[in-house]
């Protein structure tokens, strides 16, 4: 428990913006894939932990800048997500019929335990740094955070609002909508949704790229990096809802990280992480019982005089 004063309200706050924001992007990306694809796809960790190994392979090992490093290795995670989905989801689910959901499932928990073991035996399983950005303190209305920080909050507001426009305002955002909303009906007004998945797929693994190195780059890079991001972003693309605005979805990262700081003022730190997970045991208890309640509404309603 902390003393509770208005300057460690403030530092919470802000790290609770910070921590927010990361979740808020993976939870848009993971959101795009759920709602547009209906995969449930787990291997988005094993994708995240990548791109930051490939830019710390890319700096630390073949010595090249570490801003070229970094897109090369976000770059080589989107290849590697596009093509998850038309080597193994697509096939798969085109095999398995009715049972592509769960076939599709088991088949991302494979690819995130053995994508798990390979990069403990090509890069072993302790941690490295990547070390090519200075670390600078920087105070914001009283509050203390580093360039790092600020970077990733800036970011992710800019990928995000990016994809809000791109969903608002252009064909292609109209197509991902219209693919979400019935894939059968916009393959009749002329949109592929196979090619609609790849692009999704796509933005994806770019959101957790960038999500991965901006991590990388404030702790380290170690395997098991990509398992509480997979977690989070499944929460909050659950909560903010799969089928919102990718702004909706965003907030709801940021009010949950600042839920998970300021629950620090009265519990203990290992245990904010249990207050996400109950956050979610409301809601769904919450969502079953108004469901519930309207469904006995209408029996009333509908039960003749």
């Amino acid at each position: 428990m902390l003393a509770v004063t208005f300057e460690t309200v403030r530092q919470l706050v802000a790290s609770g913006i910070v921590n927010g924001s990361a979740y808020g992007l993976l939870g848009v990306a993971f959101a795009l894939i759920l709602g547009v694809t209906g995969r449930f796809h787990y291997a988005f960790g094993v994708l995240y932990t990548l791109s930051a190994y490939f830019a710390f392979t890319l700096f630390d090992r073949v010595g090249w800048p570490i801003l070229i490093s970094i897109v090369i290795g976000v770059l080589i995670t989107v290849v590697m997500g596009v093509g998850i989905e038309a080597f193994i989801y697509r096939p798969l689910a085109a095999r398995a019929g009715n049972n592509s959901l769960l076939a599709i499932f088991v088949a991302s928990l494979g690819l995130g335990v053995a994508g798990g073991n390979l990069i403990q035996i090509f890069w072993g399983a302790q941690t490295h740094s990547l070390l090519g950005v200075t670390i600078k303190p920087i105070g914001i209305l009283g509050a203390n955070v580093i360039n790092v920080d600020v970077y990733a909050v800036l970011a992710a507001v800019l990928l995000v609002g990016t994809l809000t426009a791109l969903l608002r305002f252009t064909g292609l955002g109209r197509s991902i909508k219209a693919t979400r909303s019935n894939p059968d009906m916009a393959l009749l007004v002329g949109v592929d949704p196979a090619r609609i998945y790849l692009v999704v797929f796509a933005i994806a693994s770019l959101f957790a790229g960038i999500a991965a190195v901006f991590a990388a780059l404030k702790y380290s890079v170690d395997p098991t990096m990509g398992f509480r991001p997979v977690v989070l972003a499944f929460v909050v693309a659950f909560l903010g809802g799969t089928s919102n605005s990718p702004v909706r979805v965003y907030l709801c990262g940021v009010v949950i990280g600042l839920i998970e700081t300021i629950s620090s003022i009265w519990l203990s730190v290992r245990w904010n992480q249990l207050v996400v997970f109950v956050i979610l045991v409301i809601y769904l208890a919450s969502f079953s019982f108004n469901r519930s309640l309207f469904a006995r509404i209408r029996q009333v309603v509908a039960r003749p005089a």
